[in-house]
């Protein structure tokens, strides 16, 4: 089974960071390619070890505050819209009920 999931990926500073919304798995990368595929692993990794522990409840979404600031972050070196990127992050079995 495939499951797709929204991967937000935003640049900072040199580097990219990663979250998976459904998830609220993070990472990052040098780049958009390497971030998204970062974050892709660290969401299989996740959902492979909530489900060997039989925890899928515990699985809970990004909150508003959360996104708020990794969305906004300090107020130095706010967020240009040009800076956001949406991905679709594909993960193979074990899926997220």
């Amino acid at each position: 089974m495939t499951c797709a999931y929204t991967g937000i990926i935003k640049k900072t500073g040199d580097f990219y960071l990663g979250l998976c919304l459904e998830l609220n798995v993070a990472s990052q990368g040098d780049n958009i390619e390497e971030a998204t595929r970062m974050l892709q692993e660290a969401c299989q990794e996740y959902l492979s070890f909530v489900k060997e522990e039989g925890i899928e409840d515990e699985i809970k979404p990004v909150s508003l505050d959360l996104l708020r600031e990794f969305l906004i972050g300090d107020e130095e070196s706010s967020t240009s819209i040009d800076r956001l990127f949406s991905k679709k992050i594909t993960i193979s079995d074990p899926c997220a009920a």
